[in-house]
């Protein structure tokens, strides 16, 4: 099967989401508990991230959100969801 890029608006709504708390991997013991969350986006597509800007407790199925982004590292970027606007 063959991948192609397509461009996307970056918004969406929250689909399903958990929240992590200890044992975690020790690079993320700083900030448990943490959500991630499957984003469906307008398009279509699933994708996975972490919710900013949102206490983990008013997360809900459906919540629209957009897409913002985590550099951490040189070059290297990870999308992240926020409520959108």
């Amino acid at each position: 099967m063959e991948s192609v890029w397509e461009a996307a608006r970056g918004h969406g709504r929250v689909w399903s989401w958990i929240v992590a708390h200890p044992p975690v991997l020790p690079a993320f013991q700083d900030r448990v508990p943490f959500n991630v969350a499957v984003v469906e986006l307008d398009e279509g597509v699933r994708m996975i991230g972490n919710l900013l800007d949102i206490a983990n407790e008013d997360i809900r199925v459906d919540l629209p959100v957009e897409v913002t982004f985590e550099d951490v590292e040189e070059g290297v970027s990870l999308p992240q969801w926020k409520p959108a606007r």
